[in-house]
């Protein structure tokens, strides 16, 4: 059996500086073929709080065939940080609105609402429109279909699998069913039309609409929560009702358009939007897509029947068996610099990066993993760079504004120098809440024991010829960090 080393082993020897292993990750297995790859890290740093970012580079270990390469980027946040937040965000804040994830993540941002690093989400149609069930800051504005999804509650915990709907609407003793939120209306089906569907309800005229706004202002179209709502106009045999902001349609036709007749303008409604996964009826905040196969890592067992074997740029999103870790995962494709993965693979990189169930969504062209100041940091596939996608992954700093250095960081948290060797350290500059404010910080002060060498200007660290390792002290205001120093055998 060949000997591979876990991702979640990697980020702890990269913590604790363990560079002297030759580490590699053996992918497949007895129905796919089996690769060993060899893994170089090419960046590991704090994007903002409770978040780190990695970017591997793995090529294949075997000299028997040409190398293979793939480009890993990796998002892992601590969802118990009390300035973490995940939030899923359509694009331009509506159904079939497209939007780049970088664009919209500046877009959106707002003091104590920083969306500081995030991947693209749901697979979308022709239209734009996502196709899986959606969620947005415990609004619902897509009732799922037989699609898993990804979902997290107003506590952060997250879950992933088939998110089931049910929607009633009750008034005077009696009660109908809601068949859908914000999908086309079909004979004999009441629909529930809210705000981000449109302006419009997009109906034809052979039905009875109703507009109602919810009672309590402090209240959105949310799951699992008895709603009370005024009915405020009635429309009937005329179609594409347009939708204010906040409020919502009631859309019936045949059946359902009869049942709705019997509500005169004033009337109160009591309305409960159900959804339930793995038989939990949580307060749902933010829900995304994925494809339409078995979730491809589910409570540490990997999906092998139901395997897109192509290999394709992917996005992934996951999370470990604790639930307080969130792990979001790109993988390039399509070019010489990164082959891609089938999604046997992808579940593979991603269980030995810690995670205990995982979600193929959208990849391909749309294949983006951001963290700011950077912008997007893959290498998107489609020659014009990064795609305008249906909705986005966000972590949010809901930290408040401080731009005050309080941490930093190198850029190089482990040097190997020939004895005679000389090193220019950088630095990131972090604000008390591990927000990211200065990716190469100026005016940092450092100093080395007199025995492993001098600091030159300030700046530049030069070796006195010794063989022992060491560690060089950077100070920044009462900010400091340690660089360790290890001497390498040179020709």
């Amino acid at each position: 059996m060949k000997k591979t080393f876990s991702l979640l082993i990697i980020f702890l020897f990269i913590v604790f500086c363990v560079y002297s292993q030759k580490i590699t990750l053996g992918i497949g297995n007895d129905n796919f073929p089996y690769i060993e790859y060899r893994i170089d890290t090419i960046a590991n740093f704090q994007v903002g709080p409770g978040t780190y970012y990695v970017a591997l580079r793995l090529t294949t270990v075997a000299e028997t065939e040409p190398p293979i390469h793939q480009n890993v980027f990796f998002l892992k946040a601590d969802l118990r940080n009390p300035h973490l937040e995940l939030r899923q965000v359509l694009g331009r804040d509506a159904l079939a609105g497209l939007e780049r994830p970088t664009v919209q993540a500046r877009r959106i941002s707002s003091p104590g609402n920083f969306y500081f690093a995030g991947i693209n989400g749901d697979f979308f149609d022709r239209n734009g429109r996502p196709i899986s069930g959606n969620i947005v800051n415990s609004e619902i504005a897509l009732s799922p279909n037989a699609r898993r999804v990804f979902a997290i509650d107003e506590r952060e915990i997250p879950d992933i699998g088939q998110m089931i709907f049910r929607g009633e609407i009750s008034f005077d003793n009696s009660t109908h069913q809601i068949y859908s939120i914000n999908r086309p209306r079909e004979e004999n089906e009441l629909v529930l039309f809210n705000h981000l569907h449109g302006q419009y309800t997009q109906t034809d005229k052979y039905g009875t609409e109703l507009l109602i706004e919810l009672l309590s202002e402090e209240e959105t179209w949310r799951a699992n929560k008895i709603l009370q709502a005024r009915v405020l106009d009635i429309e009937t045999n005329r179609g594409n009702m347009l939708i204010p902001a906040r409020k919502a349609v009631l859309s019936g036709s045949g059946t359902a358009a009869t049942w709705l007749n019997q509500i005169r303008v004033g009337d109160v409604l009591e309305i409960n939007l159900s959804l339930t996964m793995n038989e939990n009826a949580w307060a749902w905040a933010q829900m995304t897509g994925g494809d339409p196969r078995p979730p491809m890592l589910m409570n540490g067992v990997l999906e092998t029947d139901n395997v897109w074997l192509e290999r394709h740029p992917r996005t992934a999103i996951g999370f470990t068996a604790s639930r307080d870790t969130l792990i979001m995962t790109v993988v390039d494709g399509r070019s010489p610099y990164s082959a891609g993965v089938n999604t046997l693979h992808l579940a593979q990189i991603m269980q030995s990066a810690g995670a205990w169930t995982a979600l193929n969504l959208d990849g391909g062209g749309s294949s983006t993993i951001l963290a700011e100041p950077f912008g997007y940091l893959n290498r998107p596939s489609d020659r014009t760079g990064e795609r305008a996608a249906a909705n986005s992954v966000f972590l949010v700093s809901t930290a408040p504004d401080d731009n005050e250095i309080a941490m930093i960081k190198p850029h190089s948290p482990v040097v190997n120098l020939p004895i005679f060797g000389r090193f220019s350290p950088q630095f990131f500059g972090y604000n008390q809440y591990g927000v990211l404010l200065d990716i190469d910080l100026q005016g940092v002060v450092l100093s080395a024991p007199a025995g492993l060498g001098f600091i030159d200007d300030g700046k530049e660290f030069m070796s006195s010829g010794t063989d022992q390792s060491g560690v060089i002290t950077a100070t920044f205001g009462n900010a400091t960090t340690e660089i360790r120093v290890n001497f390498i055998e040179t020709d």
